[in-house]
């Protein structure tokens, strides 16, 4: 019985995102399959053109519509590591004690990292209308 709370650890935090994440790419690459069938029945049904230059376009609209512009990826990234590293920092102070200095660390590093996406966002990427 002791040997199997670590099995059933190990596997649960390693399994489950790992069987999330082909999950995800399995439904992602049949939604494409399934459009681009959509676009093969309509060239042999001998559909007009406009209607399959409008079903190879929503197939673009779509792919653009999901790219959010680098400026507000990183603000948003920035965002949540920052409240992240904030929190473990002042998680260390509220628990007390020299065993959990790890997350001292951890919530400065986040922090860190924050301020870099910051950096990024404000300073480095161009200020150009598209990506706004």
């Amino acid at each position: 019985m002791g040997a199997f709370i670590p099995i059933v650890a190990i596997t649960s935090s390693i399994g489950i995102p790992a069987v999330v994440i082909i999950v995800a790419v399995i439904v992602s690459h049949r939604r494409k399959i399934a459009r681009y069938n959509v676009i093969e029945r309509a060239i042999q049904s001998n559909a007009s053109p406009e209607v399959i230059e409008q079903l190879v376009a929503s197939i673009s609209e779509e792919d653009t519509k999901k790219r959010t512009p680098p400026k507000q990826r990183n603000l948003i990234h920035g965002t949540v590591l920052l409240a992240l590293g904030i929190s473990l920092f002042a998680l260390r102070f509220i628990i007390g004690g020299t065993d959990v200095a790890g997350m001292l660390a951890a919530g400065m590093i986040l922090s860190m990292i924050a301020l870099a996406k910051f950096v990024i966002a404000f300073f480095i990427i161009k200020k150009d209308p598209e990506q706004l």
